[in-house]
């Protein structure tokens, strides 16, 4: 893949990322993204613009300046008795 567009979209099945994601990966038009905080409302693509990001960075383009490993947390529910 040339562009992290047509790498998400091959990923997700879905058109173009959001601005958000675009900037999270890399930059887009030249923009990339200062903070690395994310706070997107539930259903707009966290975990893909998290993880899209780190394979696209790290796995298809190779950059050693980011982490060589992703960790996912999940967060922990409340116990139902």
């Amino acid at each position: 893949m040339d562009t992290f567009d047509k790498f998400f979209a091959a990923a997700t099945g879905h058109g173009t990322p959001f601005d958000y994601q675009a900037k999270l990966a890399g930059g887009k038009e030249g923009v990339a993204c200062e903070s690395k905080l994310i706070n997107v409302p539930t259903g707009c693509g966290k975990t893909a613009a998290v993880v899209l990001a780190w394979l696209w960075n790290r796995v298809t383009l190779g950059r050693a300046d980011w982490a060589r490993r992703l960790i996912y947390c999940l967060p922990m529910g409340r116990e139902r008795s």
